[in-house]
Parts: C-alpha cells; structure tokens; sequence
C-alpha cells in the first residue's frame, strides 16, 4: 500500500515533464516529436523537407521556426489567456477575426475552383500519361514537377515546363513518347517546339512552347509558286505554322470540303481560292448562291457588265438552284453510268466520263429553307415529300467521288438540317473553321481537340485526316482571280449545265426599282401586288390580273395549284413585259 502514492507521484512527475518538453517545443517552433525535418532556422524559412505521403516537400517543415511558434503555442495561448480573463471582448474579436477568415477563404475559395479545373483536366492527365514514360516515384505528385500556366493555350508566350528526373536520358525513343504524350494531353499546343537543351543543367527540364505562328497575310503572288509545285490530286488552302504549306487532297482525304465560318470571316476568299487553282487545271464549276452575288468575279467584270466565266455556271434563283440540283442528279447518273462500262477491275477508270466538276453551294443555311419551301409550293400531292433538289445534292455527297463530282459546302454552321441529312454532312471529310464556339466546334468537328477560335483575318483551322492545322488562306484580290480562272486550261461547261443565262434574262433593276425586303425576300420571286407596291408593275392590280390571264405574260415561279397561293413571278421577267408593253 505504500508503494501506490509513490507510483502516482513518479508517473504524474513523468507526465508533468512531457507536457513541460511540448510546451517548450511548440513555444520554440519545433515539432512535437523533436524530430528536425527541414534546414529551416528559427528565423528563416527552409528549401527543403523530407517528403512525406502528401507533398515530395511539404511546406510546414519548410516554414521558420518563429512562425510555426505562432501557430502552435502564442496565439492559442493569448486567445485562451483572453478569454480567461476579458471574455466578452474576445469573443466579439474572434467573431471579426472568424469572418474575415471567412470571406478570404470564400474568396480563395473562388480562385482555387479554376485551378482546379485546370489541374483536373490538364496537368494530372499529362502527369498520368508522363509518369510511367519517365519512370517517377508513385509518391510524385503533378505539381512537383509539372508547371502548366492557365493561360497556355491563349498565351503564345507561355511555356510548360516538365522536370524529369536526373536519370532521363531524353533517347530518340523517350523524346518521340513525351511528345506524343503532350500532343495528347494538350492539344492547344498544335505543333508545339520542344526544348530538350536544358537537360544537362544542374536542374534537367524540358520546355515546351507555342510552336511559330502561320503569317498575318499571305498573297497570290506569294502562294502561287507553292500551288505549281502541288499534286493534280491535291488543293493548296494556306500557309501554316513554320511556314508548312497546308494542303488536302480529293484521293486520301475527302473528296467534299466544308467551310464554316461567321460573317465575314472569308467563307468565299476561301472557295474562291480553291476554285480557281481547280479552274486554271480544267476543271469546271456549277455555283448555288441563294445570295445572288457571293462570287461576283464568275459572272462580272470591273465594269459591273455581265460575262460569265466559260468554264462557271451560276444559279441565283431558289427555282434554278432547284433545277440545278436536279441537274446534278442528272448528270451523277450519267457518269455513273459511263463509269460502269469503262471501269477495270481495280476500279481505275479507262476513259473520261467527264471534267472534274466542282458544286460551290454558298450559304447553305439560307438556301435549304427556302429549297424545301419552294418544293412543298410546286409539288403535286402525289410527290414525294421530300424535296428531290436536296435529294439529288445528297447523291453527290455520297456518290461523286468516283466519277469527279465535289462539293464546298458553305455555311455559317453547316447542321445536318441544313444539308439535308447528317449522312451528308459526315462525308464532307475537310472542313475549315473560323469564328468558332465550342458546340459549333463539337458538332462539325466531333472529337477532334479544339484549338482556340482565330482572330486574324483569313485564319482558319483545318481539319483533315482526323488532324487540325491552324491556317492563313491567302487575300484574294478578286480581279486578279477572274483573270487566273482562264489563265490555264480552260473546259466549257456542258451545253445543257443550268446557270448559263444570258445578260438579257438576269435581273436588271434601277437602284430605286425593287426593293429587298427581310419579310419578303425576292428570291423566291414577288406576286403582281409586291410588283406594284415596288413599281416593277406600273398599272392597278385588277389591270396586272388580267394581263396575267393573257398569253405572254411571264410564267409564274409557283404553277396554279388550287391551293390559294398567290402567284410569284421574276422581278427581271414583269420587268421587262412591262418596258415591253411600254414600247408598244
């Protein structure tokens, strides 16, 4: 029994003593354990600290000792020896002192989301596909060696930075797999330069940056050299990065071409660049332009004096857009048919069945609308649904390949509604984009990594074989290419090709003659009373109706139906009844 109050004393004296040893400890900024961990003093700050399962060097061993005395015993303690003795007072201090902690780790809180953001899509996927390649511990963690800016793919400054380690031999091999790797994982970085030089330092890293971007301003003259020297079977579209002529091709990339862009971004500097390196070749071209003059240069000259192109058709109308495609379905079928008796068994074809015919349907978000009103205007009830113009464009689509028919699609977002199926919208394999969003990118460009949207005039991203390549389309100067479309071998168009109209049947309108409006577009034609409120028309409507009823009046757009839909008639055709019956 004696023994018992002497043991309580030993232990309590012992646990006295380690309470005295923490005290000490954590009022000198020391760790609990005495253990040292860092060569930080008790005045400054260290550089480096045993790792630890959550940090290759963490940060509070690194701190100095004063400071972590701080923390750990001095404001603790004053805030205890506060409330102890003044305890109101301290409470409405801790109350401030709470909120402002509060609202700065709310506002840390804000800032730290899109660092997460970036971390979670960008630097840990490139740490997961690096860190097998060069061998890391798996205790690294991506922030150890991995330094990926925010602001990497809108910065042509920025640099990524990746610290291997010391025993990276940096072989042919270990390059080509980092640079796959990044390629992968940063796909804004198109093309990027790698800088393999600072390996050898004291501390090794690899830098990787924007690789040269493509020039502001490419001309004819400039580019011209590089088109001679391209294949027959391929279509220059600009210049790229490091100066790389970028080229696609009818045989091993697609044989239809798309172009999306917003306006005036150079959707037709572009079709007609490509057009006229085709033109010069011998090829010929059929333009749908429900826009009337998205191509001026096939059908005007300097003088505003109609001369349409020898080897150009130009279809303005919706009603000849519609007979145009119809004609292309046409002449598929024909071809196809030519091609079946003089193709060989390796599906080479042994005589021509054709010039290379290129369709420019410009605007496509504007002219299938009004294709598909125009059909249910002039269908009977025992046709198809469907108009049969976009049905035969779809044919091309699918089947113009082989016999030398292709299309260059433009619109603003080229759907699957607006080209009359998303079937035809998938074989349009090379498509250009500009002025981009990041749902018109995924919807025209589906897996392919989006690169920011250009900001250069005539830049473009093209995408081709599964690739995208950030383009400079050169400034056309327009007469220059009315004159380089016949400056080579020139191929009339067929005899029976729509769009051949004589100046006399094209629209001439005095300025203050026809008025455009949104409401009423006179593409699809105007009825007599437009014509009269226009003035094309210069009589009452009773007088324009009977008239109508006579033969030679012009022949309406719409046939009579039963229907009660009013009559449309050309512009261009009352036009000239009406200088016609002036005359007479």
């Amino acid at each position: 029994m004696a023994g018992k109050p002497q043991g309580f004393l030993d232990s309590l004296g012992a646990a006295l003593w380690v309470l005295l040893k923490l005290t000490v400890r954590a009022a000198t900024g020391q760790h609990l354990d005495g253990h040292r961990r860092s060569d930080a003093t008790i005045w400054h700050d260290g550089t480096e600290a045993e790792p630890h399962h959550w940090s290759r060097n963490p940060w509070w061993p690194r701190l100095a000792g004063w400071k972590r005395a701080v923390v750990m015993f001095w404001v603790p303690g004053a805030a205890g020896w506060a409330l102890l003795f003044h305890r109101g007072g301290t409470e409405r201090v801790m109350a401030v002192v709470a909120g402002v902690l509060l609202g700065c780790a709310l506002i840390r809180a804000a800032l730290w989301w899109p660092e997460w953001g970036h971390y979670r899509s960008r630097v840990r996927p490139l740490h997961w596909k690096l860190a097998p390649l060069l061998a890391l511990p798996p205790s690294t963690k991506p922030g150890d060696w991995l330094a990926i800016p925010p602001d990497y793919a809108t910065n042509r400054d920025a640099e990524v930075v990746l610290y291997p380690p010391r025993d990276f031999t940096a072989s042919d091999r270990n390059r080509d797999d980092v640079q796959r790797a990044v390629a992968v994982a940063l796909p804004e970085l198109e093309a990027p330069d790698f800088d393999f030089g600072a390996l050898a330092g004291h501390k090794p890293r690899i830098i990787v940056k924007h690789s040269d971007p493509p020039p502001t301003l490419v001309t004819w003259d400039q580019i011209a050299p590089k088109v001679a020297a391209k294949a027959a079977h391929e279509l220059v579209t600009g210049i790229g990065k490091h100066s790389e002529v970028i080229k696609v091709s009818v045989e091993t990339d697609s044989p239809h071409f798309g172009i999306s862009m917003g306006t005036g971004a150079g959707k037709s500097n572009l079709a007609a660049f490509w057009l006229v390196q085709r033109l010069r070749q011998g090829d010929i071209a059929l333009i749908l332009d429900a826009k009337h003059f998205s191509h001026p240069w096939a059908f005007k000259d300097m003088d505003a004096e109609y001369g349409l192109l020898p080897n150009v058709r130009y279809a303005r109308w919706i009603p000849d857009l519609h007979e145009a495609m119809l004609w292309l379905g046409r002449e598929l079928s024909s071809r196809t048919l030519a091609a079946e008796r003089v193709i060989n068994a390796k599906g080479d074809l042994l005589k021509d069945v054709g010039p290379r015919l290129w369709i420019v349907a410009e605007e496509m978000n504007l002219a299938t609308p009004l294709l598909k009103q125009h059909w249910a205007d002039v269908r009977d009830k025992e046709d198809v649904k469907k108009s049969p113009a976009l049905t035969a464009f779809g044919g091309v689509a699918f089947a113009g390949r082989a016999v030398k028919m292709h299309l260059i699609v433009i619109g603003q977002q080229l759907t699957a509604e607006t080209l009359g199926g998303g079937s035809v919208r998938e074989n349009i394999g090379v498509r250009c984009l500009a002025r981009y969003t990041q749902n018109s990118w995924k919807m025209q460009a589906g897996d392919v990594p989006m690169p920011p949207s250009p900001s250069v005039p005539g830049r473009v991203q093209c995408i081709a074989s599964g690739g995208v390549s950030e383009t400079q389309v050169p400034l056309m100067d327009l007469e220059q290419v009315r004159e380089l479309a016949v400056g080579g071998t020139v191929t009339g168009c067929p005899l029976d090709m729509p769009g051949a109209a004589s100046p006399a049947e094209l629209p001439v309108p005095a300025p203050d003659a026809i008025h455009m409006s949104p409401d009423q577009p006179n593409v699809l034609g105007m009825t007599l009373a437009q014509a009269i409120a226009e003035s094309v028309l210069r009589r009452s409507l009773e007088s324009a109706r009977k008239e109508a009823q006579r033969p030679g009046f012009p022949v309406p757009l719409n046939p009579e139906d039963g229907s009660g839909v009013a009559k449309r008639y050309r512009p261009s055709d009352l036009d000239a009844w009406e200088k016609e019956k002036v005359l007479r």
